[in-house]
């Protein structure tokens, strides 16, 4: 990339490019973009966002454009932005009604856009909006039973969503609550053997949920968990060759999938796995 971030978005768009925006550099807050696209191999600039800004979420609509929403840029932010790859700029609309970042977008399959959670003035928040691209407005739903940041978000084949983890102000969590679109409701579900946030949760090709990774105090986590939707139970499985938080993990078609990278603190990893189902 033509500049140095981390902790920024990366959007596969239906083009095949690859959006970054925002991020931080070196300590300071980015709102400027670049365009990966795999035929050249090549990063190329585009538009900057309105605001820099960073722990925000960027979501890939039905329209095959982009809500950048929230973030970090010295405070918590509650402007939102649309990127249009057709034209390569940002255009606003309107703003969540709470300010937060480390929280979860997620489209459902309404074509409309969940926003759960998050940190809000340093405090762990559980409430929860919804994004409609078609009016380009915001509308509360039902608050989760428990405040969190660091958590996953998992669309399901069902058209439900399962949050998992993460923290709340102090501690850790192994609560998990499923979203139900059709009611605006949460409703729990079986705990995670292990609390643990910054790991990541992966929608298998047989509909069940793979859980790696993550932290919980001093601890980096090598222990992963299947959820099965069917029974609302979890189970162990195979835990990894190494512990690690905030890393990736990307299904591969073939239903394999592919863990790359995060933290043992203090050492930042290059090494990968992959899990096979």
């Amino acid at each position: 990339m033509s500049t140095v971030r981390n902790e920024f978005t990366a959007t596969l768009l239906n083009s095949g490019n690859v959006l970054a925006a925002g991020g931080l550099a070196e300590g300071t807050y980015l709102a400027s973009c670049e365009i990966y696209d795999p035929s050249t191999g090549q990063w190329n600039s585009t538009a900057s966002m309105a605001a820099a800004r960073v722990y925000h979420t960027a979501t890939l609509l039905s329209s095959g454009k982009v809500l950048a929403a929230g973030g970090d840029g010295g405070s918590a932010i509650a402007s939102c932005e649309i990127y249009d790859p057709s034209t390569g700029h940002w255009n606003a609309t309107a703003s969540m009604a709470v300010a937060r970042y480390i929280h979860t977008a997620t489209l459902l399959s309404s074509g409309k856009v969940l926003a759960a959670g998050g940190l809000a003035a340093g405090t762990a928040i559980a409430s929860c909006e919804i994004y409609d691209p078609s009016t380009g407005h915001w509308n509360a739903t039902a608050s989760m039973a428990a405040a969190r940041y660091g958590h996953t978000a998992t669309l399901l084949s069902s058209g439900k969503v399962l949050v998992t983890g993460g923290r709340p102000s102090s501690g850790y969590l192994a609560t998990c609550e499923i979203y139900d679109p059709s009611t605006g409701q949460w409703n729990s579900t079986a705990n995670m053997e292990v609390a643990r946030y910054d790991h990541t949760a992966t929608l298998l090709n047989s509909n069940k949920v793979l859980v790696t990774g993550g932290s919980n105090s001093t601890t980096t986590l090598s222990s992963c968990e299947i959820y099965d939707p069917s029974t609302g139970q979890w189970n162990a499985t195979a835990s990894m060759a190494g512990a690690r938080f905030q890393h990736t993990a990307t299904l591969f078609s073939s239903g394999q999938v592919l863990v790359a990278g995060g933290e043992r603190a203090p050492i930042d990893l290059a090494t990968c796995e992959i899990y096979y189902p």
